[in-house]
């Protein structure tokens, strides 16, 4: 992943509303962080290009499509199944989240971009190396740092 972090990625989790960011063994917090700092005028300005170029929507529509109905493993089929069962996710609920990500529009993008911008108090968890904290403390960044181990 670009800027040496081993993954990152966000998720939306539609059952409880939380919206995250993540990285992993990222050597870079500081500059993580102000990504994710600038993620909703990041997303603000791809719903502009995304209202300008219908084949870039579709693209990214037919991704989140390929994302959810991706092939699976034996053991993954299980998990899915198992985590559905336990949280009474019905075919019918999957069904209705396809539709809604089908019709996604530019207007849709900017929504979301206009809730993250909302937030009254975002928070941040990091699990990392004291030294980590301490470089994203000289470009900057303030933590109240606990010691877990």
């Amino acid at each position: 992943v670009m800027g040496g972090a081993y993954g990152g990625f966000c998720q939306f989790e539609p059952r409880n509303g939380i919206f995250s960011f993540l990285s992993y063994r990222d050597p870079n917090l500081a500059g993580t962080i102000d990504v994710y700092d600038g993620a909703s005028a990041a997303l603000m300005k791809s719903a502009e290009d995304l209202e300008n170029d219908p084949d870039a929507l579709a693209t990214a529509i037919i991704g989140a499509v390929g994302d959810m109905d991706g092939a699976l493993s034996a053991d993954q089929k299980g998990s899915v199944q198992f985590k559905r069962w336990l949280t009474r996710e019905s075919p019918e609920q999957r069904q209705k989240f396809r539709d809604e990500v089908l019709n996604t529009k530019p207007s849709d993008f900017k929504e979301v971009a206009e809730r993250l911008m909302a937030l009254k108090d975002p928070s941040s968890a990091v699990v990392s190396s004291k030294s980590a904290f301490e470089d994203a403390s000289k470009a900057g960044k303030s933590f109240t740092l606990k010691d877990i181990m």
